[in-house]
């Protein structure tokens, strides 16, 4: 009563030609998230044009908003990748010493 289809244990089944994932795949779906987002950012550039007083360290001046919110998420993004690189080095050195002291 509780058999089990002759199918449902093979988790390796072959793939049928046009569903397996390629780097041609994952380029295209890499165009399309960046072209949307792209569409995404022209929108938000486009709807927020009112200029404001920017003042950073010794630098002022007026700059639309959106380009301000832009540089100030670009400034974030360079922040988290300058700690993720750290991170990554340091995991990396550590794994070396590892290697080296286990060998």
């Amino acid at each position: 009563m509780d058999n089990p289809t002759p199918d449902a244990g093979k988790p390796d089944q072959e793939a049928l030609p046009g569903e397996r994932r390629t780097r041609l795949s994952g380029a295209w779906t890499a165009v399309v998230v960046g072209l949307i987002a792209l569409v995404v950012i022209l929108v938000f550039i486009l709807q927020n044009q009112q200029g404001v007083q920017v003042s950073f360290l010794m630098f002022s001046g007026h700059l639309p908003l959106a380009v301000a919110l832009l540089f100030a998420m670009i400034l974030g993004a360079l922040i988290v990748f300058a700690f993720g690189a750290a991170r990554l080095l340091q995991l990396r050195m550590v794994a070396g010493r590892a290697r080296r002291h286990g060998s």
